[in-house]
């Protein structure tokens, strides 16, 4: 431990990244979050439908975000290189692959948002109500492909603090638009459900707007030309997916798995299901501080492995590891303590209030395993473009493991929410041993550039 604390180029590039990274994470996830506290006013199955609705968002978001991080593993290495061009050809490649991923998700919510509505719960109202937020949404996936891939690239180059800004300016709009919209002031009707995601809709509109429009207005290093941008062909795509794949593959499990999950909370009560909807939450506002660190490392070890340093890397891999279960016990003794507190923040009955409580607690305790197995899969793996690995380690213990537990807990066993919770956990139990042998090992690291 003291070794990591010493190497003072490491902590400062790391701390240089991960807290703009985390910062801008942490606001643009607390779109979700904020519609879901708002709405949290209105009623129970309001709450439900938003929560529902959103783990739709969620897989879309998760997609997108596998999309982007398979340019990234591309844009970090040529950054070692200083390969501004070359990043350039990798926005093009992420904005055409978002684009199709966006039209795909955003079609299926505007115009069979009840599909998916009725996959999630067989709640009448709840349904009626997620369709309704759904189909206002749909709109906002074109927008986020944009952010998010000039995101990457700006990430990629060490420029963290521009898409930080435009979450920031994003999320404050979404929150005086939820005010006027779901509530009916300033002359607006009183909206609810529809309002909350009409107001998400515009604040990913500005945000985008934002960050494209300063990149080019600025020149910024990657404000690439569209021939530049365009300029791929299909042996460049196919590099692309040879090494992407399995990132997008294992973000569509992530969230695939966790959709699975809602459904099984789903069968045993609405009050569960709202429960979940409001854990996942405040679960996923904690995790925002692993995906930080894991981006961080991500560029970190991709750019060393780029510049021809992988002695480095191999370095910033272990620091990295050394790391990851300290920040887990601080994430998890933070969570356990404010868990009451947090969960005091929505109107919604004892019951509810009570199995909140108890379900973020249980994942206090699995904090400093989930903080482990996380940050290899989307840090160090990812940053050595060992991303097949991760992928087949993830879909196993969800598919196989996780969700067949989870249905079993609700359906058979007829057990409460917050002890099906906790046999979805022990997921990061089984996973654990498999990522630290391919640590050690030291076959995660690939040089793609080269």
């Amino acid at each position: 431990m003291k070794r990591v604390f010493r190497d003072k180029a490491f902590f400062k590039t790391m701390l240089m990244l991960a807290i703009p990274i985390t910062f801008q994470s942490f606001i643009t996830s607390s779109l979700n979050f904020i519609d879901t506290v708002m709405v949290g006013s209105l009623q129970e199955a309001a709450i439900s439908a938003v929560g529902l609705a959103n783990q739709y968002i969620f897989i879309f978001t998760l997609c997108i975000m596998g999309i982007n991080a398979g340019a990234n593993v591309f844009m970090s290495q040529m950054w070692g290189k200083r390969d501004v061009k070359g990043i350039k050809t990798f926005l093009g490649v992420d904005l055409t692959v978002g684009m199709v991923a966006s039209c795909l998700f955003g079609a299926l919510a505007f115009f069979g948002p009840e599909i998916i509505m009725k996959i999630m719960t067989p709640d009448v109202e709840v349904i009626a109500l997620g369709v309704s937020y759904l189909r206002i949404v749909a709109v906002s996936c074109l927008f986020v492909n944009f952010t998010q891939a000039y995101s990457t690239a700006l990430r990629s180059t060490e420029q963290t603090k521009l898409p930080m800004y435009g979450s920031l300016i994003g999320v404050g709009l979404n929150v005086i638009l939820n005010w006027i919209f779901i509530f009916g002031k300033c002359g607006a009707p009183a909206m609810g459900v529809e309002g909350a995601a009409l107001a998400t809709m515009l604040a990913r509109l500005v945000e985008m707007l934002f960050i494209v429009g300063i990149v080019y207005i600025s020149k910024n290093k990657i404000s690439a030309r569209i021939k530049e941008m365009f300029n791929y062909n299909l042996q460049i795509m196919g590099t692309y997916f040879k090494t992407s794949w399995s990132v997008i593959v294992n973000e569509l499990i992530f969230s695939a798995g966790t959709a699975a999950y809602s459904v099984a909370y789903a069968k045993i009560s609405t009050n569960a299901s709202a429960t979940m909807q409001i854990s996942s939450t405040i679960i996923n506002m904690f995790f925002i501080f692993l995906t930080g660190v894991g981006t961080a490392a991500a560029i970190m070890i991709g750019n060393k492995i780029g510049a021809g340093e992988e002695k480095r890397a191999k370095e910033y891999a272990s620091h990295v590891a050394t790391l990851t279960p300290l920040i887990g016990i601080i994430l998890g003794v933070c969570m356990w303590l404010f868990a009451p507190i947090v969960s005091g923040w929505f109107d919604i009955q004892p019951e509810t209030y009570n199995a909140a409580v108890m379900v973020l607690r249980i994942m206090a305790v699995f904090m400093p395993l989930r903080s482990f197995n996380s940050i290899m899969i989307i840090g160090v793996f990812r940053g050595g473009a060992d991303t097949t690995y991760s992928m087949l380690v993830q879909a196993v213990t969800i598919m196989c493991y996780s969700v067949p537990l989870a249905f079993i807990g609700a359906v058979l066993l007829k057990w409460p929410v917050h002890l099906v919770f906790f046999l979805v956990c022990t997921e990061e139990i089984i996973k654990m041993p498999f990522e630290f042998w391919r640590l050690k090992s030291g076959r995660w690291m690939k040089n793609l550039v080269n």
